[in-house]
């Protein structure tokens, strides 16, 4: 048990040391774009439009996104569910509060980890590089707002990896 408070102790350093980061109008902005470009809504949008108004290679990315959003999103909700980590304390937190109290793991980080996964061995190299990139940004940004701990977001790319692996061994 204490190796646990230990970890949970230095997660919740991490992450107040992230914090600090947004400190600018300008900051905070960025990273509330960013945060919210990896909303679940916002990819099973872009999925659905590319599946169905698409042909061939895009149809194939659209499939994909919708699938692995579906999957990252009910498997990210399950383990909020069972675990019930309240979210970092914050302004930040409050909108996030009304629709989703539960900070672990971080859903879009799931989301992002999986969107990896699942889409880089269909795109080029600088697709996968490109896309690796904004997973990392999507999941500092969340800790930098003060949304999630730096370990629901670490933990949540892993378990959205997983998902990514599992829906391309059955594609």
């Amino acid at each position: 048990m204490t190796k646990l408070n230990d970890w949970l102790a230095l997660d919740h350093r991490l992450t107040e040391k992230a914090t600090t980061v947004a400190n600018t109008k300008f900051t905070r902005g960025a990273a509330t774009v960013l945060a919210h470009s990896g909303d679940s809504l916002l990819w099973l949008f872009g999925g659905v439009l590319l599946w169905r108004f698409s042909i061939g290679f895009w149809a194939h990315v659209g499939k994909r996104v919708v699938l692995i959003t579906a999957l990252t999103w009910i498997v990210s909700t399950i383990l909020k569910y069972f675990f019930q980590r309240p979210r970092p304390e914050g302004e930040q937190g409050l909108f996030y509060l009304k629709l989703d109290q539960h900070s672990f793991p971080s859903g879009h980080a799931v989301r992002a980890g999986g969107l990896i996964v699942a889409l880089s061995g269909i795109l080029p190299v600088w697709g996968t590089l490109a896309l690796f990139a904004w997973g990392i940004a999507v999941g500092v940004s969340r800790v930098v707002l003060g949304l999630h701990y730096a370990g629901d977001v670490a933990v949540g790319v892993l378990i959205g990896m997983g998902c990514g692996v599992g829906l391309t061994a059955i594609l």
